[in-house]
């Protein structure tokens, strides 16, 4: 007996020691909100309850120690349960998460009028050329001699926008982390070399070394591997998944979110601030809602955005409604989303944009559009109605401009074109952009594609008219003096004699006329004028009076 007393106290001896070992390998977070250590108790409240009984010795007393760890795992499954969607409350507190500002149709042209660097009070749109995968294709290029030691991070490519020449701009980055255990052994302290960065609008790529080396990454060894170097500074913080950020002197940093649960004890997590944590010396500092630094882009992960959002529009009713009831007021977001980035005054903002459509896949028809600040947490909702993301993008690529050449279309952005609500895309195939395109969102059938962002848009402004009073088309005639033929946008841009200082713009499908329109004819045509670009004209009918129309 006291042989198996002595084998016993040594085991549970063993077994406590072992405690820091799960503690540095799996970094549990010592609070009661993580589901996680409620596991790893009970798992040693078992093992050391085994030890005890078989150290008492008493066949009477004796309770197989697995029975000792059915306890706190029952708990945690009862206070797991009280988190259910079902219990009564809850619902209210999972659909009051996010604070959404509803917002008229109308309102997203006041909000966002245009796009472009904002040259004072008013936000514009400040859109990307590239999207996520062409960038990564670009970036890959400038690994050079680094390939086998560094890698790109497939999941952390951020969109961020920062101040150029006193400018705001738009890039992705990307840390170089480790390709191995061997190589990060090899480095010591030494770290990863530095970053990829992606300019979105020119498409201009450089690796960019860092002075010191980033020694904090995800998947550096012992104390500077990213996830223990900040569990071992906040044991009981809980976080979301973290994001790479440079600031405007482009030193790298790490954007790891905290958060709370407020719904029971494990569930209806919101945002309780950002751990900065510097890529090269790993100093850390936390920073709660609205005290982050001015050009951090993220505070606010993703995956949080789209849970809140989603029983925003699904909970409004209640959780009857949704499950069993006759869904009333029911919706979710689009498959996808976006980023976009918002300027004015010399300062950004991130935003999270999302298609909201119904639940039931046969309905393809959207009713809103929802933007989440990633900062600030500003939520609005827009309502539109018409075509979803999906729906555009197909449009888009079955276009017969480009249906032969196979592209893709990336994720759409709204935008506003003239006080149209539009979806904007990339078109591309697996090396590089192609074209650019525009889609109204109301009815998908005035579709613009051009070599430049730029063109695309005059061209769809040349096919909504643009923002112009309710007062008829201005009916016009004269004599063709120079014209411009632009066969892949099908348009045709034109001058009349005696008008020097205005540009007409009409589809070149419109009449057999207007496609074969060269200098000398004589035209009778209508037309309106655009807000938005002094003297351009567009036509809206035209009768090609030379060749007898």
């Amino acid at each position: 007996m006291n042989k198996l007393r002595l084998a016993s106290v040594s085991y549970i001896v063993i077994i406590v020691l072992t405690l820091p070992v799960v503690d540095y390998l799996f970094l549990p977070a010592w609070t009661p909100a993580s589901f996680s250590t409620w596991i790893i108790a009970a798992l040693y409240v078992s093992l050391i309850g085994t030890g005890l009984t078989l150290a008492l010795g008493k066949k009477a007393g004796r309770i197989p120690g697995l029975f000792f760890g059915l306890v706190p795992l029952a708990l945690a499954f009862v206070l797991l349960a009280l988190s259910w969607l079902v219990i009564p409350g809850n619902d209210a507190r999972y659909y009051g998460r996010l604070k959404v500002d509803e917002r008229s149709e109308g309102d997203f042209s006041r909000d966002f009028p245009g796009e472009g660097v904002s040259s004072g009070s008013e936000e514009l749109l400040l859109l990307p050329s590239l999207d996520k995968e062409l960038s990564r294709t670009i970036g890959q290029g400038k690994l050079g001699n680094y390939g086998a030691q560094f890698q790109m991070d497939n999941d952390i490519f951020t969109s961020l926008s920062l101040v150029r020449n006193g400018k705001p701009a738009i890039i992705r980055v990307a840390p170089l982390d480790y390709s191995g255990v061997s190589v990060a052994l090899s480095a010591g302290d030494k770290g990863t070399i530095g970053y990829i960065e992606v300019d979105q609008e020119s498409g201009i790529s450089r690796l960019v070394e860092v002075p010191g080396g980033m020694k904090y990454t995800p998947r550096a060894i012992f104390g500077h591997r990213l996830a223990r170097h900040i569990r071992f500074a906040y044991r009981d913080k809980l976080f979301g998944p973290w994001s790479f950020e440079i600031d405007d002197d482009g030193k790298p940093f790490w954007a790891v979110p905290t958060y709370r649960n407020s719904v029971g004890l494990f569930g209806g997590p919101i945002r309780e601030g950002v751990v900065l944590v510097d890529a090269v010396n790993g100093s850390l500092s936390f920073h709660r809602p609205g005290e982050e630094p001015i050009w951090l882009d993220r505070s606010i992960p993703v995956d949080l955005v789209l849970g809140q959002a989603n029983d925003y529009l699904r909970l409004k009713n209640g959780w009857m409604n949704l499950l069993m009831g006759p869904k009333k007021d029911v919706f979710q977001l689009s498959d996808s989303y976006a980023y976009v980035v918002s300027n004015a005054s010399g300062r950004s903002h991130t935003w999270f944009v999302s298609g909201i459509t119904s639940p039931n896949e046969a309905d393809q028809t959207l009713t809103g559009m929802m933007m989440v600040d990633l900062k600030s947490g500003e939520a609005r909702r827009y309502p539109f109605a018409g075509i979803t993301e999906m729906r555009a993008m197909e449009i888009a690529i079955n276009d017969e401009r480009v249906r032969a050449q196979g592209l893709q279309a990336s994720w759409p952005f709204l935008v506003d074109v003239d006080g149209t609500a539009a979806f904007t895309m990339i078109l591309k195939n697996d090396v590089q952009r192609q074209r650019f395109a525009y889609v109204d969102i109301a009815t998908g059938q005035k579709v613009a594609m051009g070599d430049t962002r730029a063109s695309a848009r005059t061209q769809f402004i040349g096919l909504t008219g643009g923002m112009v009073s309710d007062e008829p088309a201005i009916q016009y005639s004269g004599v063709v003096m120079r014209v411009k033929d632009r066969p892949t946008e099908d348009t045709v841009l034109f001058m009349l004699m005696g008008d020097p200082y205005s540009l007409y713009s009409v589809n070149a499908r419109s009449t057999l006329g207007a496609f074969f329109l060269t200098p000398g004819d004589r035209i009778a045509f209508s037309y309106r004028e655009s807000a938005s670009v002094q003297g351009m004209r567009f036509v809206t009918e035209l009768r090609n009076l030379t060749v007898g129309e």
